[in-house]
């Protein structure tokens, strides 16, 4: 509750939002965040796994396992919150038997068992006991409520606004006049049209939330920002977060330079990726690249803003406590 009515108080004008400093909590320093999903008595519905064997450019972490072999660690020149990471690979029920990871930056692994090989290219160990640094259970209610507070905020940008001059017209184009926050709300099928490439036209700077409604969903065209598409270790787009607050299945098939915070939804895909990727399981994906959310999305600003009456603000935030839990109920029916 107070994470919800921190939010809303912070953002009910958009020129009060400040940036918080660690946007998703000690998850913000990983690029892959496999968080799980369990039933109300604890049981397991989606397993906390992370099977790519693309290269991963940041840190991974998995509340279960990381199934498949791969390359981590080897694009942390921009690491705005590594010093928020106690290690580079989190595998919390241990490796699969077999796989091979080579550990290119990030430091060291905590993995329980002997399954696996770890190859430490640039210093490190294995820590096979004590903690991991993450508390998934905590995290995984903390971002599950973060989501759907998120999918609340009233939008304040275009959806489908003009072309902007030497702009491809055949484009969905977003687009947002704030300098702090720009808030936009689509369809599962507006972000799936293959047909239309997203451009996202707003000040350079600014924070930019986009929810996507939808249960199952895919990216079926490419991602802009300002009518350029950036690829690998970009920090362009490092303030751009799409929020998929109900969908059990997302797949990234198109070159996608965004975080996500998708909490209930099994995260695939073969197109290249950049930001943080926080799902509840993440299987096959395209090269991901450690580009680290820093947009603003918590803190209450350095002067008080005005706010409605505090019934109101309670509501609100009642209102985004019940959509969690609605949200969380129909995830693991």
């Amino acid at each position: 509750m107070k994470i919800a009515l921190l939010l809303v108080a912070a953002c009910l004008t958009p020129a009060v939002c400040v940036a918080d400093t660690l946007p998703f909590g000690q998850a913000s320093a990983y690029n892959l965040v496999a968080l799980g999903t369990v039933d109300s008595s604890g049981n397991t519905v989606i397993a906390g796994t992370i099977a790519t064997n693309a290269d991963i450019g940041g840190r991974i972490a998995a509340a279960d396992q990381v199934l498949i072999g791969t390359t981590i660690g080897s694009g942390l020149n921009t690491d705005p919150w590594g010093a928020a990471a106690i290690y580079g690979m989190i595998s919390t029920n241990g490796l699969a038997p077999g796989q091979i990871f080579n550990i290119n930056g990030g430091g060291n692994v905590f993995a329980p068992g002997s399954n696996g090989t770890i190859n430490f290219n640039d210093g490190g160990m294995r820590v096979t006991s004590g903690s991991s640094g993450l508390e998934f259970s905590t995290l995984r209610s903390t971002l599950q409520l973060q989501s759907a507070t998120l999918a609340l905020l009233t939008s304040n940008g275009i959806v489908g606004a003009p072309t902007p001059p030497g702009g491809n017209p055949s484009w969905l184009v977003l687009e947002g006049t704030s300098s702090i926050l720009n808030v936009f709300n689509i369809t599962a099928a507006q972000f799936a049209d293959a047909n239309h490439n997203i451009d996202i036209v707003a000040p350079a700077g600014s924070t930019i939330i986009v929810n996507v409604s939808g249960t199952n969903i895919t990216l079926g065209a490419g991602l802009y920002y300002n009518g350029v598409q950036v690829s690998g270790d970009n920090a362009t787009d490092l303030n751009i977060l799409f929020n998929f607050a109900e969908a059990q299945t997302l797949a990234i098939d198109a070159q996608f330079s965004a975080s996500v915070l998708a909490p209930y939804a099994v995260l695939t895909g073969s197109g290249q990726m950049g930001g943080n990727f926080i799902a509840a399981q993440i299987g096959q994906t395209g090269e991901v690249h450690n580009v680290e959310f820093t947009g603003i999305l918590l803190d209450p600003p350095s002067s008080p803003p005005t706010v409605p009456e505090p019934g109101t603000i309670v509501l609100m935030g009642t209102g985004a406590l019940s959509l969690a839990i609605r949200l969380r109920n129909r995830m693991i029916s």
